[in-house]
């Protein structure tokens, strides 16, 4: 009798957990509502990629005459139009997914899953009060936003990330509360489309988990689409009125517009699922705790995706659950390695990194390598009219052992698999440098600054600096 699998949760994590779980011989059985791809799909990564491929349209089009082309008349938006785009986008990704499901045999149960603790000491799965029958269980509940009690949340004048994707109509200005990945990615879009964007942020930078040389580029080019950002800022009173809503903090008032949007990050989904008479170990925000191949300590019982709190991304939801699946079925793999895990925002220019931080490598190992590269000198870059940004490689100070990257700048998160993929095999920059890169492309910055982490990059002149050549200012590679 093939094991069977029962996983709660039917978004990047859950599904794919249901395929893998199925192409290893089990019997599987997906516990979800009808939103099967989760936050991802219809709330997240999917629609506001959708929206962001439009600004980007949208923006090169405003444009046309720096490329050598004639435009008759005025290019704008029409948000209606894009939110069908966006919603004919996701429905083809769900229908996608559901073949798959159906193509593996995986059982669909519809309902709310909670988890129990069985009579034989097993750990078992209740749907809407229907018992289903013992298995492996996976648990992927997913998160939701974060909201501070400070917000009256409404949907509509004050809401979340989720509210915006639903808007009937584009406000005229909007404040976004939080400056981290999801609140950058909006101000970018709702910038492109001529509203009046402002950022009130604690940090003093936007998107404060990345690297700081990063963090200033993306200040720089929020200034250029004029959307205001207020670092330092604490929020501890929301007044709605006839004109608009206000911000307030130490008696006075920070911010004002039309619309207020609350991004300040997301929340593990666990009430009423019953892990509390699990003896589960949870985390100060509610997040289940899992060891590196998503084992809860409750035996039979794992969790992964967003309900761990490692890393809220699609992308690391689904390597989780792989993990979990294969170790709860005996079959041999690494373990889950959150530092292995590229992170990519889409603002514009694209933010990706990999890795540790300058700083954080500096911390753990002292003097480090690090190597940069600006794409500005890239023929490419200039070709295609993108020149903001760059490429930084951290690499370990005698192995030379790629340690992080950072990058800023057009398609930055498509080049950010190749050092991701070299980083979690354990290689040396001496594979990044050997690796001849195709001319003309952006790819070259990445071998650029994999030869400066070893003083050998030929396109930067180089100055004497306390006995070490040292880059300075980058030239075209053409």
């Amino acid at each position: 009798m093939p094991e069977h699998v029962i996983i709660i949760g039917a978004g990047p994590a859950g599904y794919v957990a249901a395929l893998e779980a199925s192409d290893l011989g089990a019997r599987v059985t997906l516990v979800g509502t009808h939103d099967t791809g989760g936050t991802c799909l219809h709330r997240g990564c999917i629609p506001t990629k959708t929206l962001i491929a439009s600004c980007k349209v949208l923006t090169q089009a405003r444009k046309a005459g720096e490329y050598g082309l004639v435009l008759e008349g005025s290019v704008r938006p029409d948000w209606g139009a894009l939110r069908e785009r966006m919603d004919r986008v996701v429905n083809t990704n769900v229908r996608g997914i559901g073949e798959l499901l159906r193509n593996r045999s995986v059982s669909l149960v519809e309902g709310h899953g909670r988890v129990l603790r069985g009579d034989d000491g097993r750990t078992r799965v209740e749907v809407d009060g229907q018992r289903l029958e013992p298995g492996r269980v996976l648990l992927c509940s997913g998160s939701r936003p974060a909201i501070p009690p400070a917000f009256p949340m409404d949907g509509e004048r004050i809401g979340c990330s989720d509210d915006v994707l639903g808007w009937e109509s584009l406000p005229r200005s909007v404040v976004i509360v939080g400056g981290g990945v999801i609140a950058s990615e909006f101000a970018f879009i709702l910038a492109a489309m001529d509203v009046e964007v402002t950022i009130v942020e604690m940090a003093d930078r936007p998107l404060p988990a990345e690297d700081t040389e990063v963090s200033k580029i993306i200040a720089r080019e929020m200034k250029k689409r004029r959307i205001r950002f207020l670092p330092g800022m604490t929020i501890d009173d929301v007044r709605c009125d006839d004109d608009g809503v206000s911000l307030r903090g130490d008696g006075k008032e920070m911010a004002r517009a039309e619309r207020v949007v609350v991004a300040v990050g997301r929340a593990p989904v666990t009430a009423g699922m019953g892990l509390e008479h699990m003896g589960l170990s949870m985390g100060r925000r509610g997040e289940v705790m899992v060891d590196e191949f998503m084992r809860t300590g409750v035996e039979g019982l794992y969790a992964a995706g967003d309900v761990t709190g490692q890393c809220m991304l699609a992308h690391a939801a689904s390597a989780q659950a792989r993990v979990a699946v294969r170790h709860m079925l005996g079959r041999e793999g690494h373990g889950y390695v959150n530092e292995h895990i590229p992170r990519v925002t889409f603002t514009d220019p694209e933010v990706a990194s990999v890795g540790l931080t300058e700083q954080q490598a500096r911390e753990r190992y002292g003097d480090i390598r690090v190597g940069r590269f600006d794409l500005r000198a890239l023929g490419k870059a200039h070709a295609l009219g993108e020149l903001s940004g760059f490429v930084k490689l951290i690499a370990h100070p005698t192995s030379r052992q790629v340690l992080g990257a950072h990058m800023v700048g057009a398609h930055a998160g498509e080049l950010i698999q190749e050092p991701a993929t070299l980083l979690a095999n354990g290689c040396d920059m001496e594979m990044m440098v050997t690796a001849v890169h195709a001319h003309p492309t952006l790819a070259e910055a990445l071998q650029e600054a994999a030869e400066d982490t070893l003083g050998q990059a030929l396109h930067k002149p180089r100055i004497q600096q306390e006995g070490r050549h040292e880059p300075a200012i980058s030239m075209s590679v053409s």
